[in-house]
């Protein structure tokens, strides 16, 4: 997928997206994109300081940690 000021054109379903949202047809942000990482990590790291004590984001953290696959439980 590539941005809306690049070579390729936007996905239907970003077209549709944009709109739900009001969203002018050129901005150069993708909104169907999913976060990298990073962001993941930034976005987390948000979280637990705006709610440290949060019982939804600990239930999360911990079925995340049970359902990931068999040799990577230690990896960060």
């Amino acid at each position: 997928m590539t941005s809306a000021g690049g070579q390729g054109g936007i996905s239907r379903k970003e077209r549709i997206a944009r709109t739900a949202l009001g969203m002018p047809a050129g901005h150069p942000e993708l909104v169907t994109r999913k976060p990298g990482r990073a962001e993941w990590k930034q976005l987390t790291a948000w979280l637990a300081e705006l709610w440290p004590n949060d019982e939804y984001t600990a239930i999360v953290a911990q079925t995340w940690r049970l359902d990931r696959p068999p040799g990577t439980q230690d990896w960060r």
